[in-house]
Formats: structure tokens, C-alpha cells, sequence
């Protein structure tokens, strides 16, 4: 027991325990067998983007491809803006969207998947099945589907399935329930709830791409079976969100029509139809549509025209172009001619966004790109054609100065971590020298060296003002030729001023809510860190946010008074002066007529609850909101849009005792839908009258013959 004291006992035996854990995890790595001895049931058919497989005996999860054979106890996951296709030896289709994963398992003659999360669809033809089944296990629910289409969607309280095809047995705590065609299951804490829907998603289709080069796109939402009957009784609401499981919305209206229109920002988005049916709030399925930004492909070099000259050795032409999110592949093709036809067109495949080219002859080319992608519907995408010159010279070329920039002006607080020089290279130029002086003469210098780079750091202090450098090249003949002269002058350091708004300065947001905040651009162009506070102190920060250029776009809802700054990031921050600013609405907000502030409302007293305020001029509807204020968390109870400047409130059995708050702002049109304005608040109070024990007036014993 003593050897456990000592300390070179201990750290001899940890680094044993190290070293072998160290070669295990090497081993399942980069030496263990790469390929499962599970047989192989299917095969990944198509994918896009990130798809990722874990062997049933792995730790480790690894990238698939497209024809990749797929084993038994397979674990498949997707990511974000990823989908997979299997098909099984069966003939079974199974489509995984994007953020899901399943298990694969045919221990038996059934197929088994074990849903963890997301949603994922599965097709199985008729013929194909005989007496296999498809069984899938989320937890304690079982779904068992012999031919037939289904999707299934989970979140963290809730399973839903929609059959379009077939028939599907559903098994949850015991109880089976069955499934028919255009059925939906929804299975949750309470049991299975098997519908049909009245409602039916139109478009978007479900899983849409819209490709877009801007930054939103109007969505075309269309529906069938809603009519003026049960637009009044069932009062369908379109629901979007972000999230899967809908716990977040980013959008809802009540349907008043087949069709509606709304502008999204790029990303992914899940809708459906919530909808009242007796006393039970239902649900349509759940379709997916994503918004994807999908810019031109350009070339980013060579430009159009450029001129390769070279004196001996062939240069090497570099060609770089844009980053596309949705395309994977690309085919770089250079041809003597436009129409890339010949024997001599050269092509190139590569997956990242830039490729080189080395011994092109003398001569003009013409060059383009083709991307392609793996991703459903995106349809392969050409460049424009570009133009490019190789050509041999007699005289040599003089270096080309790249940093610092002609006339560029540096602070002086920024030569403190070193002055960067830097030009291009040549394949003709074997040594440089670099010269920097403060007369455009060189009649005297501050720096002469020698170096076979094509950069060099200056380290030591300069004095204020203006310097003037060069570079001369040798070649391996003797020749020495001069680059043009370029000077950069040193100042000193640099204040950050704010310039809008003005210090105590009373500002009106506009329809889009924004207060455009201002500052002056600083030479060295650094980034920028724009705090707003409700306080001095800064204590409770609004905004904490980076910005390359010098304004930031302010969006608040709330008015009032805001103190604001800005902060240089880097190793010699600077912090400007605080000024504030007050908060004012263009959008008149309404007022509010009933209840009064801190009115007592007897709830045996009345049948209804009248909430009015006057009418805002050039208003198109208004937003009234009603919250539980009672404990620590405000719980809402109604938000409804209403076009009149009234509202009656009668579900009672949503009210409890208790304080409560109405808030109504008032809405104005705008291209990008409605606006609201600033929220105009009121508490008011429930209560229902103390229940008394009856007193019994008449005698107490009452004699009858």
C-alpha cells in the first residue's frame, strides 16, 4: 500500500493507462476492420450532404456516399440540410430527413427500425411483402405496416403518423389502434388519437428546396377542403416553426380562404393545420419546405482577360470561384474556343473551390465551370465564360507591390505588433530587396534587406509621417529590375467617435422597427462591438453585436431611453464615449378604454369581458394579448388578431383568480406583412364572490299530522 504514496508510482502507472487507452482508441480508429461482418440488407440509393453510419459493434460514426452498402443494425443519422435514401433488398423504400436517425435491424423476418428522432418516410409495394413486415419502435409505440406509404414525424412529447397508402397497425401502452389510408395518428401522453383529417396541405410540397439569391421569398401556401362553414367552426390556423415539434412558432394565421402568402427568411420550415374538432384541438400532418440561399457562380480569378507573362519556365494559372452551400462536385474546363469543343479542352474534377493548372502553353484560353450537386431538385449550374492569356516576354516584369496599400494611412498604435510588406512572386526573380526611406529619392534609407521571400516584417518604431518603398528583383542572369514607388504615412492614434443619433437625441423607428446607429470609420478598419443598454452601468445589455462596418441596424419593439457604445475588437481596444437616446414610434399604439387600470372584474357578474380602446388612425387590425401575471412566470392566454377596436372575451374556464394584464398594439400595413405598434398595457383583476353558509331563518322542527 505504501507504493500507492510514492509519486513515481503513480504517474508511471497513470501513463500506462494513458498509453493503452491511447492504442485502443488508435485501433478502433484508423486499424480496426472498416467494414461490419453483418450481412448487407439494402443499399444508400441517393444523399445529400452530411450523412452519417455507425456499425452496430462501432463507436464511431462515419461519412457514407452514395452506393454504399448498408448492414444489418446499421445506426443511420442525418444532419442539418441532409436527406438519405435506402433502398432495402426487398424493395422497401425508407427517405430520412434532414436532423433524424434510425436503427436497422432484420434479426428476424420482419424489418425493425428503431426511431430515435426527426421524421423519415417509408413505401412498401404491395408485392413485394409477402408475410414481412415493417415494424417500427419509437419507445413504448410500435407501428406495423405490411405494403403501403407512411411518414412519421417525433418530437420530445409526441409521435405522429399519416398513412397516404395501406394500413398500418399502431400499438401504444397495450392498445391497438388501426390506421387506414389519408388517416393520422397521433401518439402522446394521453394515448393514440387516430383522424381524418378535413384539411389537406397542398403547397408547399412537402420537402420543397426554394433556391433563392436574396435574402427572403414570398411562400405560396394553398390548401383544400376549407369552406365558410368550417372556417367558422373549426377555425383552421396555419402554424409554421423552425422546430419540428412546433414548440416555437415563427408564424400563424387564421385561415380565411384556400390560400395565403408569406415572406420567410432563408432556412428550414415545418407547417400544418391546427384546427378545433368538438372540444380537441387537432392537427393535419406535418410537411417540411426549405428556403436556400443559392448564389451565381462566379469566378473569382483569374479576371476576365488577364495576362500570364512568363520569360522561361510556364506559369501556373490558379483558378478560384465561390463558395456554394448545395453543391459538392465541380468540372473546370479549359478549350482554345467558346464552345469548349476539341480534342484540347482540358477538364478538371475537384470538390473544393479553387484548382491549379500548370504547363498551359502560350496561347489564349477560354475557361468555365460546371458544379453539380447531390442535392434533390438542384439542377447543375455553369459559370460564365472567361477569357485568360498566357504569354512569354523579352524584358522582365518589376514586382508588384501588395502591402501596404499605395497611400494607405496607419495609426500608430498598430506598428506596434509589426509593419507587413508584401509582393507578388516570380518565377523569374530568385532574390529581393526591399528598401523603405522617408524621401521618394532613397537618398538615405531606414530599412535595405535582402530576402528571397516575397513579404518581410518590419518590427522597429517609425516616427510620424509619410515613407516611401520599393522593391528590386534579381533574376539568375543578373538582371535587377524596380517596382513602382509606393508610400503609406503614420499618424497617430485614432478616436472612435459616435455620430448618430446625438446624445440625448429622441429618434422614431421605423416601420421595420430598426434605429440606424452610427459611428465614424476608422483607417485601419477593424471590427466593431456595439453594446445597447436600458442602463448606464451597461449592466443588462439589449444588444451585444459585431459588425464589420461602421452602423448597426437597432431593432427594438420597445420605447423609452437606450445607452449605447461602440468598442474596437483586438490587441489595443478602444471604447468611445456613452450617449443615449430616446425610443419614439411613428405607429401610434392605441388607448385603452376597458377594463380600467387595476379594475375588479366579478366573474358571477358578468358573461363576458369587454375589452375596448379607441380606434388608431390608418391601423388595419389589432393585436390583443392576454396574460396570467399572477405568479413569477407570465403564462399568455389569448393573442388574437382582431380588426375592430373591441374584443369579448367568454371562455371563462381559461381564467383563473388572479391578476392579469391585457396588452393591444396596433398593426399597420407594409410590404413585408403587418407591423405592429408599441404595446399599450393594463392590469386588471378576477375574483369570484366568498361563498357564505346559508342561514336557516324558519323554525328548526316543523310538526305535521
Amino acid at each position: 500500500m505504501r507504493l500507492l504514496n510514492e509519486a513515481k508510482f503513480v504517474v508511471t502507472f497513470l501513463l500506462v493507462i494513458i498509453l493503452l487507452l491511447s492504442g485502443a482508441l488508435y485501433w478502433i480508429l484508423f486499424l480496426k476492420k472498416a467494414d461490419s461482418d453483418s450481412p448487407t440488407i439494402g443499399i444508400l440509393t441517393f444523399k445529400s450532404k452530411t450523412v452519417l453510419r455507425k456499425f452496430n459493434d462501432g463507436v464511431v460514426w462515419d461519412q457514407i456516399e452514395t452506393k454504399t452498402p448498408v448492414k444489418n443494425r446499421d445506426t443511420i443519422r442525418t444532419e442539418k440540410f441532409s436527406d438519405a435514401t435506402l433502398t432495402l433488398n426487398d424493395g422497401t423504400q425508407i427517405k430520412i430527413s434532414e436532423n433524424s436517425m434510425i436503427l436497422l435491424d432484420i434479426s428476424d423476418k420482419n424489418i425493425n427500425i428503431n426511431f430515435a428522432y426527426g421524421s423519415f418516410e417509408a413505401q412498401r409495394e404491395g408485392n413485394l411483402t409477402g408475410e414481412t413486415k415493417l415494424n417500427i419502435q419509437s419507445g413504448n409505440q410500435k407501428v406495423s405496416v405490411g405494403s403501403g406509404e407512411l411518414k412519421l414525424d417525433k418530437t420530445k412529447s409526441e409521435l405522429n403518423i399519416q398513412v397516404g397508402n395501406g394500413e398500418a397497425k399502431v400499438t401504444s401502452n397495450g392498445i391497438e389502434n388501426t390506421v387506414g389510408k389519408n388517416e393520422t395518428a397521433n401518439l402522446n401522453g394521453e394515448g393514440v388519437q387516430v383522424t381524418k383529417s378535413i384539411f389537406t396541405l397542398v403547397t408547399p410540397e412537402d420537402r420543397r428546396n426554394y433556391l433563392i439569391d436574396k435574402s427572403s421569398e414570398t411562400i405560396l401556401f394553398t390548401f383544400s377542403g376549407i369552406d365558410a362553414k368550417n372556417i367558422r367552426e373549426n377555425k383552421p390556423t396555419l402554424e409554421v416553426s423552425s422546430f419540428p415539434d412546433f414548440n416555437k412558432l415563427v408564424y400563424s394565421e387564421i385561415l380565411k380562404g384556400n390560400s395565403t402568402k408569406k415572406s420567410f427568411p432563408t432556412g428550414a420550415y415545418y407547417f400544418r393545420i391546427r384546427y378545433n374538432e368538438g372540444n380537441k384541438r387537432l392537427g393535419t400532418s406535418v410537411s417540411r419546405f426549405r428556403i436556400i440561399n443559392d448564389p451565381g457562380l462566379r469566378i473569382v480569378s483569374p479576371n476576365d482577360g488577364e495576362v500570364y507573362p512568363f520569360q522561361s519556365v510556364p506559369p501556373v494559372v490558379r483558378i478560384s470561384w465561390n463558395e456554394l452551400e448545395l453543391y459538392t462536385n465541380f468540372n473546370v474546363q479549359i478549350a482554345r474556343d467558346t464552345n469548349f469543343s476539341g480534342a484540347d479542352v482540358i477538364t478538371k474534377q475537384t470538390q473544393n473551390n479553387s484548382i491549379a493548372f500548370d504547363g498551359l502553353a502560350e496561347g489564349e484560353y477560354y475557361l468555365r465551370i460546371l458544379a453539380k450537386s447531390t442535392v434533390s431538385g438542384v439542377a447543375d449550374k455553369y459559370s460564365s465564360t472567361q477569357k485568360f492569356s498566357i504569354r512569354k516576354k523579352t524584358n522582365l516584369e518589376p514586382p508588384e507591390l501588395l502591402e501596404p496599400q499605395k497611400n494607405r494611412t496607419i495609426p500608430e498604435e498598430q506598428l506596434k505588433a509589426g509593419l507587413f510588406f508584401s509582393w507578388k512572386d516570380s518565377r523569374e526573380l530568385n532574390q529581393f530587396t526591399l528598401e523603405i526611406s522617408k524621401e521618394k529619392e532613397f537618398q538615405s534609407t531606414i530599412l535595405r534587406e535582402n530576402t528571397k521571400s516575397n513579404f518581410f516584417k518590419f518590427t522597429k518604431p517609425l516616427d510620424l509621417g509619410t515613407y516611401f518603398w520599393k522593391v528590386t528583383g534579381s533574376a539568375s542572369s543578373g538582371q535587377t529590375i524596380s517596382s513602382p514607388i509606393q508610400s503609406f504615412t503614420v499618424i497617430a492614434k485614432e478616436n472612435l467617435e459616435l455620430l448618430y443619433p446625438r446624445d440625448q437625441m429622441e429618434v422614431s423607428i421605423n416601420e421595420e422597427g430598426i434605429v440606424l446607429l452610427k459611428w465614424k470609420k476608422l483607417i485601419q478598419n477593424p471590427s466593431y462591438r456595439i453594446e445597447v443598454a436600458k442602463n448606464e452601468s451597461f449592466s443588462s445589455l439589449v444588444v451585444s453585436n459585431e459588425s464589420r462596418e461602421p452602423y448597426y441596424e437597432f431593432r427594438t419593439k420597445d420605447l423609452g431611453k437606450f445607452f449605447w457604445r461602440v468598442k474596437t475588437n483586438g490587441t489595443d481596444p478602444t471604447t468611445s464615449e456613452v450617449r443615449s437616446f430616446f425610443v419614439s414610434s411613428s405607429m401610434e399604439p392605441p388607448v385603452l378604454l376597458t377594463p380600467q387600470k387595476n379594475e375588479t372584474i366579478d366573474l358571477f357578474q358578468k358573461n363576458s369581458i369587454l375589452f375596448s380602446w379607441k380606434p388608431s388612425d390608418k391601423a388595419v387590425a389589432y393585436r390583443i394579448r392576454i396574460l396570467d401575471v399572477t405568479g413569477i412566470r407570465e403564462k399568455m392566454v389569448v393573442s388574437e388578431r382582431v380588426t375592430t377596436p373591441k374584443f369579448s372575451f367568454t371562455d371563462f374556464p381559461k381564467l383563473n383568480i388572479g391578476r392579469y394584464r391585457v396588452e393591444v398594439a396596433s398593426l399597420y400595413p407594409s410590404s413585408n406583412g403587418d407591423k405592429e405598434s408599441s404595446y399599450t398595457r393594463s392590469d386588471f383583476f378576477v375574483v369570484v364572490p366568498e361563498l357564505k353558509i346559508p342561514k336557516i331563518l324558519s323554525p328548526g322542527t316543523i310538526y305535521v299530522e
